[in-house]
């Protein structure tokens, strides 16, 4: 073998070599999340499915699926993306536009969120979120604008992308993308601008919330949930007691009370609740801090970018997975108003375990490639 092909053959073990770290947690993650929605939905399911597995044995096809996802995220090279990001984006925008056709789209409680293909039904938000971020990485990296410019560059992607969203309507997803979008911004320009927008649409964000009687009871039910505990407020107090439940030690795997019925969200949007209950304090510690784990090796993957795109990158990416995290944690705990988003990793559905791996595919697509170059010591993934 001559020496070039032996350099080649280096350069592609250094290239495929990735913070394992950014595999594992999720991972493990996956797994919990998977006994967990067991745990929570078991009595539903054995009352509407025969069998108290139903909902776990989706959820663990779903993360087969969303594994071969990881791999072929990670096969896929950095400049494909910077190339095709706008045409994806596009794209991702017409699919969110097909879930309000009448034939082809899902309605759910009101919202027209999901798309269904015969026996399969996956929601396009998460797609648009996860394909708006990676062309936004292009659009803020690929000059030196005005800051003006930028911003309004900036708004003009948000602004598209969130019209198919609030016309669903899916306010929970919209303010993850404006979110997403507006903190990719930051990371580059500053504050300056979004505040200044911040404020000029106090005014009209009054109005949006006061135009409908559902979101009126929302906010209502998050500022006061006791005033009518038995209808807008149950969720938000049946939540709260399953924390109170818990207690520091939990009660113990599969004994949860609220489960049963009280609430009714209990194997997606609140799980975090249920693991309170049957985990306690040290439960929930223990997920924030495999987050937090996470989010230091992005952090550490971020600070050893060495061109801007992939800085953005990998911001855009992670920020897309732990704004959810907070909103959920925010949800049930009544520290905002509840909006109805899964739990990145651990709550039941096959939409959204699908996107946030393959966010977790392109990651580690970003780490192979910085340390292809050398950009970071091999001794530091581990």
């Amino acid at each position: 073998m001559d020496e070039s092909a032996i350099e080649t053959q280096k350069k592609h073990e250094v290239a495929c070599f990735f913070d394992v770290w950014l595999a594992v947690i999720p991972l493990l993650l996956s797994l919990f999340g998977i006994i967990m929605i067991i745990s929570a939905s078991g009595y539903f399911s054995l009352k509407t499915f025969g069998s108290p597995w139903t909902y776990g044995i989706k959820q663990i096809k779903w993360l087969l699926v969303s594994l071969i996802s990881l791999g072929v995220m990670y096969s896929i090279p950095i400049s494909f993306w910077r190339r095709w990001s706008a045409f994806l984006w596009v794209m991702a925008i017409l699919l969110s536009f097909v879930a309000l056709m009448p034939f082809l789209g899902m309605s759910v409680g009101g919202s027209s969120r999901w798309i269904r293909l015969g026996p399969f039904s996956f929601q396009p938000s998460e797609l648009l979120i996860f394909l708006m971020g990676v062309h936004l990485s292009k659009v803020i990296s690929q000059t030196d604008w005005d800051p003006r410019k930028a911003f309004a560059r900036t708004i003009g992607v948000i602004t598209v992308s969130a019209a198919p969203l609030l016309l669903q309507p899916d306010i929970g997803s919209t303010l993850i993308l404006v979110a997403v979008g507006m903190g990719m911004f930051i990371m580059k320009y500053g504050w300056k601008y979004p505040l200044m927008l911040l404020f000029a649409l106090v005014v009209p964000m009054m109005i949006f919330i006061f135009s409908a009687a559902y979101r009126l009871r929302r906010l209502r039910a998050w500022l006061n949930p006791w005033q009518d505990p038995l209808n807008e407020g149950f969720q938000v107090i049946q939540g709260l007691i399953a924390f109170a439940n818990g207690g520091f030690w939990g009660v113990g795997l599969g004994r949860s009370l609220q489960k049963l019925q009280y609430l009714p969200a209990a194997h997606t949007d609140f799980i975090f609740a249920i693991c309170a209950e049957e985990f306690g304090l040290l439960g929930t510690l223990t997920i924030v801090g495999a987050f937090a784990l996470m989010t230091w090796r992005v952090h550490l993957l971020w600070l050893q970018a060495n061109e801007e795109y992939l800085s953005f990158l990998i911001f855009g990416l992670w920020l897309s997975i732990l704004i959810p995290f907070f909103i959920n944690i925010g949800g049930v705990t009544t520290l905002i108003p509840l909006t109805g988003k899964a739990m990145p990793f651990l709550s039941y559905g096959g939409s959204a375990i699908l996107a946030t791996w393959m966010k977790v595919g392109l990651l580690l697509r970003c780490s192979a490639d910085i340390k292809g170059r050398g950009t970071l010591n091999m001794r530091s993934s581990f």
